[in-house]
């Protein structure tokens, strides 16, 4: 537990350097130094990852060398169970001479890097995402879930083709996260929240009208059956299955915990008596909250599918870019109470995740640098 308490305490340190610090550039080095230290923790980690790592361990055991067999020589329960574009991704990192140790670490290196050259158009203060990202998505989504992990780094660089209109681009980058993992599914519709003006009175009509079906997910009522003929359009039958499941499954345990619902509508409160100020602030604002809004069904009517907890990770980093434009509202006593805020929550969620996941399985921290190990073959 010490380590993780001195990676939190180092992000908190860079969150007030970005405070002190008044040039952009010395600014931009702090949170690129940061974002390296932690692209080494998530991606030298060493057998931590719950049962997902050994899966995913096994995946890159199995997948071909393409030097020495065809990629179409993979196993048919292989190619059932996992997207074609994540086990030729594990080929080629195969083939290339690295093993699964340099597999994490170059995995962990893209999501990072697409993770800050696509969202740092629209974040004023990247430090204090880091601090929501540790809470929200630092063990998930680059411990756990490798496969989605490239997914959502996909979404981060294709972000900008929403804004200029480029569909093609678009669709092009969502059939290629598609391709790692299933999840994606849920991007190609929302390349269309820009043809739809936005304004507070349709923000709070909005919170209106799904607030109430929280009450819906606590009768548990399938309100997505309807969805499943879709899935027979699918061409590829495992993908047909897993979107069937999706759509019928619903679980109370393996849903999105009310404290989760219960932190976006903080936020969203604080959107509303700020929604102005937040809109003139920055000019990207306005399309984050959309994508913000995103999550309103997610976190009410839909909180029970479990699939869900997946697909609100493409859109989880809201959180933080909204927090950094109340941050810029010329008021040091509110910019103060949202930074002090963030920290205390983030750390609560932190290290309540380090605890409880896998009763503890991610203490102590241990890095690959440190074992009898290479990430070359």
């Amino acid at each position: 537990m010490i380590f993780y308490i001195i990676m939190f305490s180092l992000c908190i340190i860079a969150l007030l350097f970005n405070d002190i610090l008044k040039n952009k550039k010395e600014k931009d080095i702090v949170v690129i130094i940061t974002l390296i230290f932690l692209c080494i923790v998530s991606g030298t980690r060493y057998q931590l990852g719950g049962t997902d790592y050994w899966v995913y361990e096994n995946i890159f055991n199995r997948v071909p060398d393409l030097i020495h067999e065809s990629f179409f020589s993979i196993s048919d329960n292989l190619l059932a169970k996992y997207e074609i574009g994540y086990l030729f991704f594990n080929s080629i990192v195969k083939t290339v001479g690295f093993t699964f140790y340099g597999f994490t670490l170059i995995n962990s290196i893209i999501f990072y890097t697409c993770m800050y050259t696509g969202l740092r158009k629209y974040v004023d203060n990247f430090s204090l995402l880091i601090i929501v990202f540790l809470y929200k998505m630092f063990f998930y989504d680059t411990f756990i879930s490798m496969r989605q992990s490239i997914s959502i780094a996909i979404f981060f660089v294709i972000l900008k083709y929403i804004q200029e209109r480029q569909a093609f681009k678009y669709f092009v980058g969502c059939i290629i996260a598609m391709l790692f993992h299933n999840a994606a599914i849920i991007l190609f519709p929302i390349y269309f929240i820009n043809r739809f003006s936005l304004t507070m009175k349709k923000t709070i009509f909005l919170n209106m009208v799904f607030l109430p079906t929280i009450l819906i997910s606590y009768l548990h009522l399938s309100v997505l059956n309807f969805l499943i003929p879709i899935a027979q359009y699918i061409p590829v039958d495992s993908t047909q299955t897993k979107v069937a499941n999706y759509f019928m499954n619903m679980n109370d345990l393996m849903g999105i915990n009310l404290l989760h619902t219960l932190e976006y509508f903080l936020i969203m409160f604080l959107i509303v008596i700020n929604y102005k100020k937040i809109i003139s602030i920055n000019k990207n604002s306005e399309f984050i909250i959309k994508l913000f809004l995103c999550l309103l069904p997610i976190f009410t009517l839909l909180r029970e599918y479990d699939i869900l907890t997946r697909e609100k990770d493409f859109f989880t980093l809201t959180f933080a870019i909204i927090l950094g434009y109340l941050c810029q509202i010329n008021d040091k006593r509110q910019k103060i109470l949202v930074q002090l805020g963030t920290i205390i929550i983030c750390a609560y969620g932190f290290f309540r995740f380090i605890l409880l996941f896998d009763d503890g399985g991610m203490m102590p921290y241990i890095s690959c640098l440190f074992e009898n190990v290479s990430i070359f073959q």
